[in-house]
Formats: C-alpha cells, structure tokens, sequence
C-alpha cells in the first residue's frame, strides 16, 4: 500500500476596487465558488494542495487597467508526480464590480448574485449559475444549469458531453433556439408563446417579446430543458 502525503496551505486575500474594475479568473485543477456581495472589497480564499514531488501551485494577482487577473498556474513536470495539485477558489465579489471571465480546466464553477459575467468556460466539471446575466457560456464535458435574471445581450450556451437546464424571465426581450443531437428538448411555462419553428423531440425555436436578442442552448450528449419563470 503506498500512502500519498499532500500539502495545504491556505491563502486568503482582500484587494480594494475602483469605478469600472472588471474580474478575470483562471484556473486549472480545482473549484471555482463566487458570489456576489454588498462590499467594497474582492476577498479571496484558496487553498492549495499539492502531493509528494509535485510542485507547489501557484496564484498569480495581477492589475492591468481596469482589469484585476487572478490566476493559478502549475508547473510542469517531467517524470514522477505523486498526488497531483490544485486549487480550490471562493471568492467574494461587490456587486458593483462586473466579472469579464471565468476559466477551469478541471473542477466544479459555481457563480452566484455577481453583475455581468460576460464568458465562464470549463473542460472537466459542471458549470452552475444562479441569478447572474451571462454571454457565453462553454463547457465539454459537464452540464450546465443557468438561472438567469435577465438577458440584456446575445446568450450563447453550450456543452458537448452534458444536459443544459436554462431558466428565464417570463419577460425577456428574445429569440431562444435550443437543439441536441443525442437527446430530448423540453420547455416549461411557454403557454401562450408563439413557437416560431419547430419543437421537440431534439429542437425549439421560439420568440419572446420582440425578439431583440439571441439566446443559443446546444449540446451534443445530453437532454436540454427550460423554463420561464
């Protein structure tokens, strides 16, 4: 039996905002939790782990303009790597300040109650949103749930291996096209809207209000479901 020993190390961290500073976070091996809330600060917790002959994780903190990156990078190795390494994000965000981007290669994303998520991206884990306004929206093999609390922009969701649940305001301003390949579209709450194209069993096409923006759902493998609210 081999038994593996890992490193912890916590790092917490607060960085003050100014008027129009923009979020962008980047990781790798580890989940990601945000939320919004009504601060003045970004407060940030990680903890990084790390096992025997792997090296130590590293966050990376830096300001370029209007935009605070954090991000976790790994270093490489070439030969015997026990135990692997990641890092683990909670953060607080005011919900004066607008998140840019998202990013995970492999890990859960959860994002709650934060202002203008424009792109959340992942590879290996699932993708949960909760009252939050989104752009884009990628992930390969995980699903995605969105309960979004308006749409003000062209939406674009989508996995490749994973189901997408998508909930909506009954009064978004918008044109909602979903289609699967290898799975069903259901929809809920839509009495009363005119389906523009056709619906079911792999595809919906429906227009609410004018129109005015797009919202995309698409996956490959996997059932798409949504809901007006």
């Amino acid at each position: 039996m081999v038994v593996v020993s890992r490193m912890i190390e916590i790092v917490e961290r607060e960085y003050g905002i100014t008027d129009g500073l923009r979020l962008v976070l980047r990781n790798v091996n580890g989940h990601i939790r945000m939320k919004g809330y009504d601060g003045n600060t970004i407060k940030m917790r990680a903890e990084k782990k790390w096992g025997l002959l792997a090296p130590e994780p590293k966050i990376k903190v830096k300001k370029e303009g209007n935009f605070l990156k954090i991000e976790a990078t790994h270093k490489k190795t070439f030969g015997i790597s026990l135990g692997g390494s990641s890092v683990n994000f909670d953060i607080f965000v005011p919900k004066t300040v607008e998140v840019e981007e998202v990013d995970s290669v492999n890990g859960k994303i959860s994002i709650s109650d934060v202002v203008g998520v424009l792109k959340i991206g992942s590879v290996n884990g699932s993708i949960e949103l909760e009252n939050v306004e989104v752009s884009k929206v990628g992930n390969v093999n995980g699903p995605i749930k969105a309960v979004l609390r308006a749409v003000r922009n062209d939406v674009k969701i989508s996995t490749v291996n994973g189901s997408v649940k998508v909930s909506l305001p009954r009064n978004t301003d918008a044109t909602i096209l979903a289609g699967t390949i290898n799975g069903t579209v259901s929809a809920e709450g839509f009495e009363g809207i005119a389906l523009t194209g056709k619906f079911g069993p792999k595809s919906l096409s429906a227009q609410l209000g004018s129109g005015k923006y797009s919202v995309n759902l698409s996956t490959v493998n996997g059932n798409i479901e949504i809901k007006l609210i």
